[in-house]
């Protein structure tokens, strides 16, 4: 078995600009997909606004991001919210990115930051509709 070509230690000061960006991407590419969400998740304590700006790139499945989506937003980085929004709500789309935050077991931080970064969206998606009577 060989070795990875990129590490997350290797790409733990990378911004998504450089020269080697885009062998990343390639790379990312070809792995299993599994693996690819491992990846990500690994890098994702280490440099998350490059694993959001791979995971746009990184051909999964709309099951596949989602269940990151809800990893991520689990996992209880709430300095990440915003970088969530704007990096995996196009991916998702509006309406099931928000599904799946106001579903997701918050920590209260992470609420607050969502809510905070989306001018209250994740209270609006968790209320109830109201019927006009």
């Amino acid at each position: 078995m060989t070795a990875p070509a990129f590490t997350p230690e290797y790409l733990a000061r990378h911004v998504g600009n450089g020269p080697v960006d885009k062998q990343v991407r390639n790379w990312l590419a070809t792995l299993p997909s599994l693996e690819r969400i491992a990846f990500l998740k690994d890098l994702w304590s280490i440099n998350t606004r490059y694993a959001l700006l791979l995971t746009q790139g990184a051909r999964l499945s709309r099951q596949e991001n989602a269940a990151l989506l809800r990893h991520w937003l689990e996992s209880g980085n709430h300095n990440a919210a915003q970088a969530l929004i704007s990096y995996l709500e196009p991916v998702l789309g509006r309406r099931v990115f928000w599904r799946i935050a106001a579903q997701s077991a918050l920590t209260e931080a992470m609420g607050d930051f969502l809510n905070y970064h989306s001018q209250g969206r994740l209270d609006a998606e968790r209320s109830p509709p109201t019927v006009c009577t």
